[in-house]
């Protein structure tokens, strides 16, 4: 008996250990992210008419062929059109004019994942959905400092949950360190626990897409702490990779100005500008 119930823990145990590694997103869903999170670093160097209409088919036909591999078509279906809205939007942001409808439309997508992981327990949820809801709501609050106020944390506390969720998931711990570099200290912000993030994101970076940022986040925070012999060999590091060298070349010039990419994001974002009439919610007042 004793030994029958020991062969029962055991093999529960594995059953359980072998559910739970199971994804519960489609392979078809995560291959599309996870291709892109490259490619988009590609386009990026790329014209605007073509990034945008390269997204615009990369979406049409990635939502067109999602019904026939989904495991969770809501989940799944807010990730992809997250995923690609958020390059069209970094893009159109400053080249279209029309800002408060490409931020309506983020706004949007933000309540729509937002309501896809409240109706889910966390065992239903891929990190890629705390990962991109945190990306759209960075996106959405930036240039209002109300929604900054009303929504910041939330966004540090949808990148903690994609970094417990899969601790590998190298892009949400360089998010948390972009998170803390801007953020104050008061708040758990701060150059040095930013440059901890950066570290862990370091250690386990696997997809080009991703060193690309990692090695970024290194070279400025390097920068941003006068080691700038550093910064230079991770700004390298990242043009080896050979997936662009537009934002590179950029980064290059501002660092010989004198000033770190970090702060030339923060001064194109517009946060320290007030936002017009005409682009403002109810929740930029």
């Amino acid at each position: 008996m004793k030994k029958s119930f020991i062969s029962f823990v055991l093999v529960f145990s594995f059953l359980c250990g072998f559910l739970s590694a199971q994804d519960v997103i489609s392979p078809y869903t995560r291959q599309k992210i996870e291709d892109f999170v490259t490619y988009r670093v590609i386009l990026k160097s790329a014209e605007d008419e073509f990034t945008f209409s390269t997204i615009k088919r990369l979406e049409k036909e990635a939502l067109a062929e999602l019904s026939e591999h989904a495991l969770d078509f809501e989940q799944e279906k807010c990730l992809l059109e997250s995923l690609y809205f958020l390059e069209y939007y970094e893009r159109a942001l400053n080249t279209t004019g029309n800002q408060k409808e490409l931020r309506d439309r983020m706004k949007s997508l933000m309540k729509s994942n937002v309501a896809c992981i409240e109706k889910r327990d966390k065992s239903q949820i891929c990190e890629w959905m705390y990962q991109l809801t945190g990306d759209v709501t960075a996106y959405y609050m930036t240039r209002s400092v109300a929604a900054t106020f009303l929504y910041g944390m939330k966004v540090k506390g949808y990148y903690e949950k994609a970094a417990l969720a899969n601790k590998n998931r190298a892009i949400s711990h360089v998010c948390l360190g972009n998170w803390c570099f801007y953020a104050p200290a008061l708040f758990g912000g701060g150059k040095s626990r930013a440059q901890k993030h950066f570290d862990n994101a370091e250690k386990c970076v696997e997809l080009p897409g991703e060193k690309y940022l990692v090695y970024i986040a290194q070279s400025q925070i390097n920068f941003e702490n006068k080691k700038k012999e550093l910064a230079q060999s991770y700004l390298e590091k990242a043009v080896a990779l050979d997936l662009g060298r537009r934002d590179l070349d950029l980064i290059a010039r501002c660092n010989k100005k004198g000033y770190s990419y970090f702060q030339y994001l923060r001064n194109r974002s517009g946060i320290d500008e007030e936002m017009s009439e005409e682009e403002k919610d109810e929740e930029d007042k």
